[in-house]
């Protein structure tokens, strides 16, 4: 009997539905009765099978509307799409008409590449588009993407995830309010306010993209990237996480708020292994002082980071502040020590002084400059009139600062003065004065020379102006090299 209730049904869906592909066909079921009076369905039960445009649904039993071309599926239901596509329910409404299904009740959608958990699904047959309006969880090998509300494009295997979003990996995980992923090559594509945590670091970005096979990111619009010490922003910022490697491009800026530095640039490379940044193009170093800034600009500042900080520039060094300037091929930064060292030809001007000597330290304390060294064979130049230079020089020199002001001079060992000599009251010539001593300080008031003091009797000679010959103007190292002095913060900042 059983078997003659299947023939007939199987007979009654051809004859009645499968003269054109837009019917529903029903292929088996195991019972097949009517509706209640004035219902206009049939119930189909046991196994029951139905077709329409290569789409195949199983469930339990259902509710078949003829004239409407509808079912309504119960209980185990599932909707197998191709050969890789099925969506499982408890309840199904389907719509012949309109190719489209809405599902609900534990769904689950699972292809050949992803598979997705959630409520409520309504699915166009047509256009293959899944929507889920309530919280949806996406499961792949050792990733979990969650979503408020989202659709999915069986076809592109694209998903747009939408409200309250998380994404988590082993390496890494996601907050924001929309990302979109592909499924095929995992890639996750970030388009609002988002977040990406890991143990090394803390991403930013509102737009961006980042691909969980290669481990390769790009993040844009006001991205950036901190390890808890050190923020790094710049217009794109690529990140490898397999190999540890992240690229800033254009508008960088390296921010440091604990030791008050920035680093600008528009190329950053970032080796997070080596606790390593590279910063080259237009590349520009801020050391935040108490009420200025000390600007100082290279073609390429490396800064390290770990049981020691330090920051090293090269080559082309020049340094702008409003009261002090500098230029030198090679610079060190010591973080930890509060340290700036000075190499290769280095020269400071402070006020009307210009000072140089093999190197230069320059001591930082509670953002202000606390004192200089020179060392060795300091030469302080500042020019008398356009024929005349006054010049002290030593062994090594200490110039002392308050408020980052420039007050006091000390020079130690072999030093030697040259000054000219005029009258008071008519500013005439006298001559030129040079002394030795073993120690001279130099106080100054306001960046101007106030008092000279020898620490032991000097052994002096004036020698009368009109005697005074070319060699007599200048002590050995003389070297006045003024047209070099950087004249604004804009005037240091080069293009390489």
């Amino acid at each position: 009997m059983k078997y003659i209730i299947n023939i007939f049904i199987l007979f009654f869906s051809i004859n009645c539905y499968a003269q054109t592909s837009d019917k529903i066909e029903l292929v088996h079921a195991d019972k097949l009765s009517n509706g209640p009076e004035g219902s206009d369905y049939w119930i189909c039960s046991g196994n029951v099978t139905f077709t329409h445009n290569n789409t195949i649904v199983n469930c339990d039993y259902s509710h078949h509307y003829m004239r409407e071309n509808k079912m309504i599926a119960f209980d185990n239901v599932s909707i197998n799409k191709g050969d890789s596509l099925i969506v499982k329910g408890n309840k199904l409404l389907y719509d012949g008409n309109n190719n489209t299904a809405h599902l609900s009740g534990g769904v689950l959608l699972k292809d050949k590449h992803t598979k997705l958990q959630t409520d409520e699904v309504f699915f166009n047959l047509e256009s293959n588009i899944a929507h889920y309006p309530s919280k949806g969880i996406i499961s792949e090998k050792d990733l979990t993407l969650s979503s408020e509300g989202g659709k999915y494009n069986t076809k592109s295997h694209m998903f747009y995830f939408n409200r309250n979003v998380k994404v988590n990996s082993k390496k890494y995980s996601v907050e924001t309010d929309t990302l979109n992923y592909n499924s095929i090559n995992k890639t996750s594509y970030f388009l609002g306010p988002t977040y990406i945590f890991s143990d090394n670091n803390t991403i930013y970005c509102e737009n961006g993209w980042y691909n969980n096979i290669t481990n390769k990111s790009q993040f844009r619009d006001n991205a950036y990237i901190t390890n808890g010490k050190q923020l790094v922003k710049g217009d794109s910022l690529f990140y490898n996480r397999d190999k540890s490697y992240g690229k800033a491009i254009n508008n960088i800026s390296i921010v440091d708020t604990i030791n008050k530095i920035i680093v600008n640039g528009n190329l950053a490379e970032y080796f997070e292994d080596e606790n390593k940044v590279e910063v080259t193009k237009n590349a520009l170093l801020n050391l935040i002082m108490e009420k200025d800034t000390l600007f100082i600009t290279a073609q390429k500042f490396i800064s390290f980071s770990g049981k020691s900080e330090y920051i090293t520039a090269s080559p082309e060094v020049k340094i702008y502040k409003k009261d002090f300037q500098g230029i030198c091929d090679s610079l060190f930064y010591s973080i930890s020590d509060s340290l700036v060292e000075l190499f290769y030809q280095p020269v400071l001007w402070a006020d009307d002084m210009q000072i140089s000597s093999d190197s230069i330290q320059i001591n930082i304390h509670n953002q202000k400059i606390e004192s200089m060294n020179f060392y060795p064979y300091p030469i302080i130049i500042s020019q008398a009139d356009s024929l005349h230079y006054n010049q002290i020089k030593g062994k090594y020199m200490t110039a002392w600062f308050t408020k980052n002001k420039l007050n006091k001079l000390d020079i130690f060992g072999n030093g030697q003065s040259l000054f000219l000599i005029e009258d008071e009251k008519t500013k005439e010539k006298i001559g030129i004065n040079k002394a030795i001593c073993t120690d001279i300080s130099i106080y100054l008031d306001e960046g101007k020379l106030s008092t000279i003091s020898y620490k032991t009797i000097p052994n002096s000679t004036t020698i009368p102006y009109q005697d005074i010959t070319e060699s007599d103007k200048y002590l050995e190292g003389f070297n006045w090299r003024l047209t070099e002095k950087p004249k604004s913060k804009n005037d240091i900042i080069q293009q390489y």
